[in-house]
């Protein structure tokens, strides 16, 4: 069932069609920002050896799995190429669309990267919007979709930085951060 965000789907996929020559430097630029999310986690965990944001993105990233899965279960949505009837622009499987577990995942990883290095995490928090604002414009998903799955991502990533920094999973990482130093 289309929502009131999904209405600049159909708009922004025609712009898409109407522009071609576009959607090589929109899918490259996404795939490029998905590239980036694992990248500068591992280069910022290089520099700090802190291992909380590591575990934090890893619990993140599970949790945003499963509770995409579980929300996608309770019912069918097709993608909007599908319900549409058009060609995407980046061939996809035409299975469930709502809610989008790329977004989910790069905004699980950009929620935590923000909470241990800002300035490093708000270029993951704009790489997620590209993410997500490539995954409409190609016709994979529509608008609801993303800000769903950003929002289950940075839930979980958020949850996952509390729990890491709570009681005994604290303790643990500080102890292995201490071997690690030494």
């Amino acid at each position: 069932m289309p929502t009131v965000l999904d209405r600049p789907t159909g708009a922004i996929h025609e712009f898409a069609v109407g522009h071609p020559w576009l959607t090589v430097p929109v899918i490259v630029i996404a795939a490029a920002c998905i590239a980036w999310c694992p990248l500068a986690l591992v280069l910022a965990w290089l520099r700090s050896r802190k291992l909380r944001p590591i575990a934090a993105t890893v619990l993140g990233l599970a949790l945003a799995d499963q509770v995409s899965y579980a929300i996608g279960s309770l019912g069918f949505r097709p993608r909007p190429f599908v319900a549409l009837r058009f060609a995407p622009l980046f061939p996809h499987s035409p299975n469930t669309s709502f809610p989008s577990s790329t977004t989910a995942f790069a905004a699980a990883t950009a929620i935590v990267v923000l909470l241990a290095w800002r300035r490093l995490g708000v270029t993951l928090v704009l790489g997620t919007a590209m993410i997500a604002f490539g995954c409409v414009y190609v016709g994979v998903h529509y608008v609801s979709d993303v800000v769903f799955g950003a929002l289950i991502g940075a839930a979980c990533g958020g949850g996952a930085w509390l729990a890491m920094g709570l009681g005994p999973a604290k303790k643990f990482l500080g102890q292995i951060d201490h071997r690690i130093a030494q």
